[in-house]
């Protein structure tokens, strides 16, 4: 069971308004002592609960006080939280702090990052959610805040998760089969085995790529258009940005070089880019068109590829890319679903990632692409000569686990401790 912990959740200083937080087991009992109005009825009756009262201590007269009441389950941290919204004097929310430590041996002030700790620890929040909180707390732009707010959103470990899924079903099932092999238990094909270590390192892969070209924290995806020559691309590119901006013509092979547009698609700020089409070069100008297309492809975070028509033998683009297929000939109105599709896509994506999330990010998915590939030499060499299978687990076992360091499904008191220790007192 949690100590109960309180701690001042409103700036320091003094204002119209101050904000005590008291979380723990202990917070409603801790409470009663200092108001007038009962609280349990309250509690009782619902999730959550909001009284006016007045706050009773022996060196000050009677002064108002609005109470916010979580039930255990229902909270931030998911532990009884009582909020006090009171008068905003340093002096009085002191008093009030003492009053609440020297009721209960049960109460002590919180520690830096306790709260949010407390919320990761219940479940309530994963491990890079959790830094998003202190780069909400510590933005100072709207692009830094937009970052963090999308990474609070979860946009960094979703990505993650169905690669991870992907791996730890696998691995259940191997060492499963190792385990009991008394039971009979099927064994994890050749072929099972092998695509999933492909996907698994084409996905890592593609993150780690767009983390090394995008860098960190810029918080504007790069969304290009791609395609055969005279497809669409631009008359496309000018319908999205609204305005006349790349030149169109119905000769095949007009746009040699790249073209840039800053736009908001449902508050993401993103970066439009349309590119020469895909196809055979006949002079160095086209080679060298050709070779810039495919670089910025490379760097995409969603790619829009362009047809009349469905094609599946002309889309030769990155596998690690992902991809929306866009019929130029269709009506306007699809505009609103292809942008909506792009949408989701970035929503589902690890970029815009805070510094301090990245830096663990790549040092994890290294680890876990390393011991994946290892894991691949494992299984050609079975082909060859046999391989115990128990080596291929603990390479599968070892990229599970370290995949689950970056929203913190496996986490060591290190990790938690450099986290959770740049947090302020109340957060």
């Amino acid at each position: 069971m949690h100590d109960t912990i309180i701690a001042r959740a409103s700036a320091p200083g003094s204002a119209i308004r101050g904000i005590l937080r008291i979380n723990g087991p202990h917070a409603v009992a801790a409470v009663k002592t200092i108001v007038e109005s009962p609280l349990t009825p309250t509690l009782s009756q619902r999730e959550r609960g909001l009284i006016d009262t007045q706050i009773v201590l022996p060196s000050f007269p009677p002064f108002p006080a609005r109470l916010l009441l979580w039930q255990e389950g229902h909270s931030y941290t998911g532990d009884e939280t009582v909020e006090i919204h009171t008068i905003g004097s340093p002096v009085l929310l002191d008093a009030i702090m003492a009053a609440l430590l020297s009721a209960s041996e049960f109460v002590r002030l919180a520690k830096p990052g306790e709260f949010t700790l407390r919320a990761f620890l219940s479940g309530r929040l994963d491990l890079a959610q959790a830094e998003a909180v202190l780069g909400v707390i510590d933005a100072d732009s709207s692009a830094d805040l937009k970052t963090a707010l999308h990474q609070l959103a979860g946009n960094v470990s979703a990505p993650l998760s169905a690669v991870r899924t992907l791996l730890f079903e696998t691995l259940t099932q191997l060492e499963a089969s190792l385990d009991f092999a008394e039971e009979e238990i099927p064994a994890v094909s050749a072929e099972k085995l092998q695509q999933t270590l492909t996907e698994a390192l084409e996905h890592i892969e593609w993150i780690r790529q767009r983390i090394t070209h995008r860098g960190v924290a810029d918080g504007k995806p790069r969304i290009v258009l791609a395609g055969l020559p005279n497809v669409g691309k631009s008359t496309l590119f000018n319908k999205l940005v609204q305005r006349e901006a790349a030149l169109v013509s119905p000769i095949a092979g007009t746009t040699r070089d790249y073209l840039e547009a800053e736009i908001d698609w449902q508050g993401i700020p993103v970066v439009l880019i349309d590119t020469a089409g895909i196809g055979e070069t006949q002079d160095n100008l086209d080679e060298a068109a050709q070779t810039k297309t495919q670089e910025l492809l490379e760097q995409a975070d969603v790619v829009i590829y362009c047809e009349e028509e469905t094609a599946a033998e002309s889309r030769r683009l990155c596998r690690r890319t992902k991809t929306v297929f866009f019929q130029t000939k269709t009506p306007n109105e699809s505009l609103g679903s292809l942008i909506q599709e792009v949408v989701s896509l970035l929503r589902r994506s690890p970029m815009g990632m805070l510094p301090n999330t990245a830096l663990r990010c790549r040092e994890a998915l290294t680890s876990a692409a390393e011991s994946l590939y290892r894991a691949q030499i494992l299984r050609a060499g079975d082909c060859v000569a046999g391989t115990d299978d128990s080596l291929l687990a603990l390479e599968l076992r070892n990229a599970v686990n370290q995949l689950g360091l970056i929203d913190g499904t496996v986490h060591t008191e290190d990790i938690l401790e450099n986290i959770f220790s740049r947090f302020c007192i109340g957060k």
